[in-house]
């Protein structure tokens, strides 16, 4: 792995050309449990996902789902400061993929969107959403990182990316080592890796890697952005998390959570009032990915949520009450113009959709 280590720093893209910023997103690190700016000042982070870069070059047919630069609209919406860009590691490291849309082309095409939103005053997530062990297709999301390929792609985009205060990484999307277990055995397999899991892809069975080594391997890169490290059971589950917190030199790490309405481990203020409370009291707490009421089992909306499957904002008025009042960073999922449940604009200027958009924009603007 050295060999092709060295070969993706080599090749690493220039990072992104450093633009006056506003001091909110500028120099930021952990200091306890605060994300602040270089100043010492005090970061919250709030907005969106903007989903596409994940899947659009592994099915073959781009880079991002629509505008390819959605940043004038993204910065219409008054509060925002911060966006979450998933990402595809296949794509970045140009495995098996259309050349026309991954490796260098897909690189400068996130560098160049990340320079964009830098510009625009926006700190920006960079998540590994979709991942695949040997020569699989990255088409589904993975229990966990491999150690195949997922040490190469952080490599190279903390080569990329190490020198920009303002950038994020968010180190595996949702892990879930024996979902949906909550047991020692997961959270051991989540830090420290070396677990043999089967691949959603078709890559049989994989060794995965952990939280440790991909913080390690960001470190060794010079980087020193900070980390975020979703919980077990897709995110969710993080009542273990400081127990088994992974280890980083530059004490730059958050826990990211993922809330949606059809949450079966943590759901609402029972869990927000004691596991979250109790973490968020320990490290910085960000809110990866925050979706809309629905009325639809994750099951059924990971398969087809229409935008008539958001039935009001009840359960989301309740979680971003709690997120205001403990300041909590969140993304909301997501500034996409899909017909869906999921999208928060029907069109790149920013226009909100009628329920989910309008409720999101209206938090932001008053958080």
């Amino acid at each position: 792995m050295l060999a092709l280590l060295l070969v993706l720093g080599a090749c690493a893209v220039s990072p992104p050309r450093h633009l006056e910023l506003a001091a909110s997103v500028t120099g930021l690190h952990v200091q306890r449990n605060e994300l602040v700016d270089g100043a010492g000042k005090t970061v919250r982070l709030t907005g969106f996902n903007h989903s596409g870069a994940e899947y659009a070059c592994v099915e073959g047919w781009g880079i991002f789902d629509g505008a390819a630069d959605p940043t004038a609209g993204m910065a219409s919406w008054a509060g925002a400061n911060a966006v979450r860009l998933p990402l595809n590691e296949q794509c970045w490291l140009g495995l098996g993929t259309d050349p026309r849309y991954s490796g260098e082309a897909y690189r400068r095409a996130v560098s160049g969107l990340v320079s964009e939103l830098s510009a625009r005053h926006f700190a920006v997530i960079l998540d590994l959403h979709r991942s695949a062990p040997g020569t699989a297709r990255s088409l589904n999301q993975e229990p966990m990182p491999d150690r195949d390929h997922s040490l190469d792609f952080w490599h190279s985009v903390a080569s990329t990316f190490g020198h920009s205060s303002t950038v994020l990484f968010d180190l595996f999307n949702e892990p879930a080592p024996y979902a949906p277990e909550n047991s020692a055995r997961a959270w051991r397999c989540w830090r420290d890796g070396g677990c043999v899991l089967h691949s959603t892809n078709g890559g049989g069975d994989y060794v995965a890697a952990g939280m440790n080594e991909l913080i390690a391997t960001v470190r060794a890169t010079g980087a020193r952005n900070v980390v975020l490290a979703g919980g077990i059971d897709y995110a969710e589950q993080l009542d273990d998390w400081q127990r088994y917190a992974p280890e980083d030199p530059a004490h730059n790490v958050a826990a990211s959570f993922h809330d949606y309405s059809f949450n079966t481990v943590c759901a609402g203020p029972r869990c927000y009032d004691t596991v979250l409370s109790r973490l968020a009291a320990a490290v910085p707490l960000v809110v990866g990915e925050i979706g809309p009421d629905l009325d639809l089992s994750a099951d059924a909306a990971d398969a087809h949520c229409p935008p008539d499957a958001v039935h009001g904002t009840a359960w989301a008025t309740t979680a971003f009450d709690w997120m205001d009042a403990h300041r909590i960073s969140y993304t909301a999922w997501t500034w996409n113009t899909w017909p869906s449940c999921w999208s928060l604009v029907r069109d790149w200027s920013g226009t909100p959709t009628p329920t989910w958009g309008a409720f999101v924009r209206g938090r932001l603007a008053h958080g």
